[in-house]
């Protein structure tokens, strides 16, 4: 997989996708009241007429004005966060700058580290007492467990307000562990779902996944219907020459434990503990075994290449396939407009749709960092924002139809991202296992049995 692609799509998508910050003004009606007095009521039956004296508006204080004296606003990424010139974004981006360094005397600092490098010298600054940004892009996997449990991020509640509307409703979950929130950004959308191929489905007089999904119907079964009536021999020599799915167990697996409503660890009294072994973790593996020695519907990987899956998947031949959003340019290029993507089907146990997704960019607020330069950063983030609905052109060149990127779009109302992608080994251990429960070597039982120790090794040693 393409990562430093990968890196670039996650950067612009948490830089551009994104609606516009909206100000709102309350509605004050002040209202008095009065009585009239009775003047000798002994000799007068005059009635006196009550008053009523408007009360006047409060006014509301103005928000006191963060003065940094001349200190910066630090900002490090693996891309330029600022604005640039050439684009109507770019310049509203610079004016902003501008503005806001005079309203609050300071200037933004835009550092621009390699990807692979933030995290170490992040690191090595908080740890020499001197944070070499106020904020910072990392992955999240990189930043739990590891940067949490050594004390060197902030939380973010220290900071803003994360009551305050304009925070998406995933925050908490994206950017928290252990129900503490630490790594930010305005908004979070796309993510991971099945790529299928229009083609084949329409030749076999099959309903199309985005129908099944919007008639409530878009779950395991409807999955499997689909993969098993797309397994045949189209030629008549004998052999299997069209698959109803093409698999990486390592993206596949993950995606199926999500969409089956668990996942392989869990928040014990503060410690994450393994639970890779759970009911809901192991019918999805069952549901993946017998996918491939059940109904056989799993194209072998005859190239032994990780990539198999993809590249059968673009020859034409494989219904459905595992996929992240930023891959539906090269999908395009090889199968041209006839395919779609829709989410991950339900699992038995769902309510709910799922996208489960490692590499979620966020940021982060290292210990020691300036709280004002935080405070302002996230005002110009949000400021920046795009208008409601408005789409950068890269990502919408991504799908062939407004349905696919209309789900991919929404898919961040479902996004999860798991606390174990942080513990080195963790995802290669376990596919380990997901690989040999597909080549037939181990039941789902056998092989969860004897990795649950070697996970809790590596919990433990991450500690």
């Amino acid at each position: 997989m393409n990562k430093m692609l990968k890196k670039y799509a996650s950067l612009c998508f948490v830089l551009l996708i994104v609606a516009a910050l909206t100000a709102c003004s309350g509605n004050n009606n002040g209202t008095g009241s009065g009585e009239g007095e009775n003047k000798g009521s002994e000799t007068s039956d005059r009635k006196e007429t009550a008053t009523t004296e408007p009360e006047p508006n409060p006014v509301e204080d103005e928000p006191e004005v963060i003065d940094m004296s001349g200190k910066p606003i630090r900002v490090v990424s693996w891309g330029y966060a600022g604005g640039e010139e050439g684009t109507d974004q770019g310049e509203k981006k610079i004016a902003m700058e501008k503005e806001m360094a005079e309203k609050h005397n300071t200037k933004f600092q835009f550092d621009i580290i390699p990807w692979d490098g933030i995290q170490d010298k992040v690191t090595a600054s908080i740890i020499a007492g001197e944070p070499i940004a106020d904020v910072f892009m990392l992955d999240r996997y990189r930043a739990f467990p590891a940067m949490v449990e050594n004390d060197m991020l902030m939380p973010l509640s220290d900071i803003v307000d994360l009551t305050d509307p304009k925070w998406h409703g995933r925050l908490k979950e994206i950017g928290g562990y252990n129900d503490t929130v630490y790594g930010f950004a305005t908004d979070f959308g796309g993510g991971g779902g099945i790529y299928y191929n229009r083609a084949i489905l329409a030749k076999e007089g099959l309903t199309d996944p985005q129908e099944l999904h919007e008639q409530g119907m878009w779950n395991w079964d409807a999955f499997l219907d689909i993969a098993k009536k797309t397994t045949k021999d189209t030629n008549g020599d004998g052999q299997l020459d069209q698959y109803g799915v093409s698999i990486n167990s390592v993206n596949f697996v993950r995606a199926f434990i999500s969409s089956n409503d668990t996942d392989l660890t869990k928040m014990d009294n503060g410690k994450m503990v393994y639970d890779g072994d759970n009911p809901n973790a192991m019918e999805a593996l069952h549901f993946f075994n017998d996918l491939y020695h059940v109904h056989k519907v799993v194209k072998p990987n005859q190239s032994g290449s990780w990539d198999d899956y993809i590249t059968s998947f673009n020859e034409g031949n494989i219904a459905m396939r595992y996929g992240e959003g930023w891959e539906g340019g090269g999908i395009q290029e090889a199968l041209g407009k006839d395919y779609g993507f829709v989410y991950i089907p339900k699992g038995p146990k769902a309510n709910e749709y799922s996208n489960s997704l490692t590499n979620v960019s966020l940021w982060f607020v290292p210990k020691g960092a300036n709280p004002d330069a935080v405070r302002l950063y996230i005002d110009y983030m949000f400021a920046n924002k795009a208008p409601e609905g408005e789409i950068d052109a890269w990502t919408e060149s991504l799908f062939a139809d407004q349905k696919s990127l209309d789900i991919y779009l929404e898919m961040g109302q479902y996004m999860t991202s798991p606390d174990w992608a942080g513990i080195p080994d963790f995802e290669a251990k376990m596919r380990e296992v997901w690989d040999n429960i597909a080549a037939g070597k181990e039941t789902p039982e056998t092989g969860m049995a004897k990795v649950r120790p070697v996970m809790e090794g590596l919990m433990n040693a991450s500690e």
